[in-house]
């Protein structure tokens, strides 16, 4: 994978929350042991992942990504009914 689409990667990483974040570790810990743990988190230098996790990773965030428009789209359409209801 390269640098720009890690970079992207990362940034979408630094957008979830806590238990998806949890979750992409877990992911990690299948393909590697090498990793920092500090009071800030865990860090893991993409150069000991392989594309098979990154591509795991990818396809979490895909999915992340997914349901959270589901949800707000959901969301909206509860909201119209609650409108409507009135």
């Amino acid at each position: 994978m390269n640098r720009s689409k890690l970079e992207a990667m990362k940034l979408q990483i630094d957008s979830l929350d806590v238990q998806e974040h949890i979750q992409i570790y877990s992911i990690m810990k299948k393909y590697t042991e090498v990793f920092t743990k500090t009071l800030n988190g865990v860090f893991i230098s993409s150069e000991n992942l392989s594309e098979e996790c990154l591509l795991e990773i990818s396809t979490y965030i895909q999915f992340c990504s997914d349901q959270r428009k589901r949800m707000e789209e959901d969301q909206k359409q509860r909201k119209t009914y609650e409108r409507l209801a009135e």
